[in-house]
């Protein structure tokens, strides 16, 4: 009678073990399903300002070419990568690397502004780079709350126990980060002396 008891209690703890297992399991998997839908969803965001960039900016370079002709190469190199943008997809990392793309474009657009007096006076010029300025804003916040997001889901997806779970679950890093461009790394020369 007393060997019954102790299988009974061993085949118990089995049991009561399994269940701890399965519900960490389960917990880590819904909360890995969550935090993946969260990248997602952040990223969405993340299209939709950059959607609205990408709508505003035939209407900016049609009220500029009356202005800046001589100036196409900018226009030109401005199209090609909203051009780029619209052929990327839905991959996270070509999407990111075509806005790059259409961010290093867009700083001379900026710098026509100084060079056309003219142009700075355009009412129609002037609205439209207030809402660009504004978008480009909108799109470097929902940047940085993607980030924070895939941050916390790469965090999640490797700490023990939930890297064990998370490989079970084929859920895995994601190196999709928005990163700064690579020209910034380098400081502007400044010189008084002229």
């Amino acid at each position: 009678m007393k060997s019954l008891w102790v299988v009974l209690g061993v085949v118990a703890l089995l049991i009561v073990v399994l269940l701890f297992i399965g519900g960490s399991y389960i917990g880590a998997k819904n909360t890995l399903v969550q935090k993946n839908e969260a990248v997602n969803q952040a990223f969405s965001q993340v299209n939709v300002v950059q959607q609205r960039r990408l709508d505003l900016i035939p209407n900016l370079v049609a009220s500029v070419k009356g202005y800046v002709a001589e100036e196409s190469t900018i226009l030109t190199n401005i199209a090609n990568a909203r051009a780029g943008v619209l052929a990327a997809g839905s991959d996270h990392a070509s999407n990111i690397n075509a806005n790059s793309k259409l961010d290093v474009a867009l700083g001379p657009f900026f710098r026509l502004q100084e060079q056309y007096p003219d142009l700075k006076g355009n009412q129609q010029f002037i609205r439209l780079t207030d809402e660009l300025a504004g978008t480009e804003n909108r799109i470097a916040v929902e940047r940085q709350r993607y980030n924070k997001t895939l941050e916390d889901y790469n965090v999640y997806v490797r700490q023990f126990p939930q890297s064990i779970w998370a490989n079970i679950a084929g859920f895995h890093y994601r190196d999709e980060y928005f990163k700064g461009n690579p020209e910034n790394s380098v400081a502007p020369k400044v010189d008084f002396s002229k």
